[in-house]
């Protein structure tokens, strides 16, 4: 479907994007009014934890992150926050979302209720919890984005003068095997832990939420299939919100979703002459994609939507292995490290990062350490910073072609070698 059909069929569907002509005029993702997707004015039913008010809020022990949504799941008519989306596609929505974090937070953890623990039902003050869910119009999603980012603007002082931080936004886009409830405590809890000064924001799209063969292979075709309301969604955000910089991070097969939208973007790009990339840094985690195909036929083509990309990749990714037994084992995934690393020496602005030394959540099956680990985090922070590579606590390998962390695994390696010698 070309653009102008899908414009259209969204302003028929009265889902479109209204742009409101505030932001911030000195930046270079400032609204542009020409070119504005607009979204229905008809706010769907909202959804609230029970039991919220003023005197609660004094009383909590945690804190709230507004996370803002752009989905193509349906409705499931369904009040509870965790519910309220299901596993069909559907038409784009835009909406936001409040998660908690607790005051007990530890970085990297998504708290949940725990049977040995005597926990049998969520509790904000204890655990990360979706809170609320609610469906807005375009203009009222843009309103509350805006003022969210502009809020978030502060001015600090450097040994060089006064600089402005903050005024940002990321948007997450979640991989297999995810509901929207867990994309949107993921996104928060990475907000979070980053300290993150701007509007974190993801995008859901309809994966089965179940980790059997048939669901895997269902979500791959849903990849493909959700790409243009991708395409709309980042592209509204990074014209029309008016953030100083924007981010885009993809987990698993997020990265399919998320490169076949900057492909398009990419076109876009190039027909209209524009000389600047839309977006700051794109980080693609655990990127569960074919690597010569992104090789050959994606990063030549999306090498201009960003200034900067990262990869994180690893040899201890299980789910990556097992990926790769079900796409044909010699297909080897743009997320394997170790001596499966996929390095780009042709394109400057793509840093390979290699995780396998570092420890991992082996009940995630070490595919999750790009939200669970606190020295990728700590990484992910100076990426959103714009600090290079060799900067970074990163040692170099194969000539500056790829880095690596350096972490106490490798450390225990050594020692244990070292004691049997």
């Amino acid at each position: 479907m070309n653009a102008a059909k899908f414009f259209f069929t969204l302003a028929i569907a009265g889902v479109t994007l209204t742009g409101c002509s505030s932001g911030a005029k000195d930046s270079k993702h400032a609204p542009r009014e020409s070119q504005t997707p607009q979204m229905s004015e008809q706010p769907m039913p909202a959804s609230a934890e029970p039991g919220a008010g003023e005197n609660a809020e004094k009383k909590e022990k945690h804190e709230t992150v507004r996370v803002f949504y752009g989905t193509d799941r349906n409705l499931t008519g369904s009040p509870h926050p965790g519910q309220f989306y299901g596993t069909r596609r559907a038409s784009l929505s835009l909406g936001f979302c409040d998660v908690s974090i607790p005051k007990n937070h530890e970085a990297g953890k998504l708290e949940s209720p725990k049977i040995w623990k005597l926990e049998f039902r969520e509790n904000p003050d204890n655990h990360v919890v979706l809170k609320s869910v609610e469906p807005a119009s375009g203009s009222d999603f843009l309103a509350q984005l805006r003022q969210t980012i502009e809020k978030s603007v502060e001015v600090e002082e450097t040994s060089s003068g006064l600089v402005r931080v903050g005024g940002e936004a990321f948007i997450f886009v979640h991989g297999f095997n995810n509901s929207f409830e867990d994309a949107a405590r993921r996104t928060a809890q990475i907000a979070y832990d980053l300290k993150f000064k701007g509007a974190p924001l993801m995008y859901s799209w309809p994966s089965q939420e179940k980790g059997s063969i048939w669901a895997y292979k269902e979500d791959g075709r849903t990849a493909q299939w959700c790409e243009e309301n991708v395409t709309l969604f980042i592209e509204a955000i990074a014209r029309e919100s008016g953030a100083r910089k924007i981010h885009l991070i993809a987990h698993s097969m997020g990265n399919r979703v998320l490169s076949r939208a900057l492909k398009n973007i990419s076109q876009k790009l190039i027909l209209t002459g524009e000389p600047e990339p839309l977006f700051n840094e794109v980080i693609l985690t655990a990127p569960d994609i074919d690597a010569q195909v992104f090789k050959e036929s994606i990063a030549p083509h999306i090498i201009q939507t960003a200034e900067r990309f990262t990869i994180y990749s690893s040899s201890e990714d299980l789910a990556l292995k097992a990926s790769r037994v079900v796409n044909s084992f010699w297909h080897q995934r743009l997320g394997e490290g170790g001596s499966y690393l996929t390095v780009f020496p042709e394109y400057q602005q793509i840093n390979v990062v290699d995780a396998s030394e570092i420890d991992t959540n082996l009940f995630a099956l070490g595919h999750s350490y790009h939200a669970d680990s606190n020295t990728v985090l700590s990484d992910v922070k100076l990426v959103f910073q714009g600090i290079p590579a060799n900067q970074r606590d990163l040692k170099s390998l194969l000539e500056n072609l790829a880095w690596e962390f350096q972490n106490n695994r490798s450390l225990v390696r050594r020692t244990i070698r070292g004691t049997f010698r």
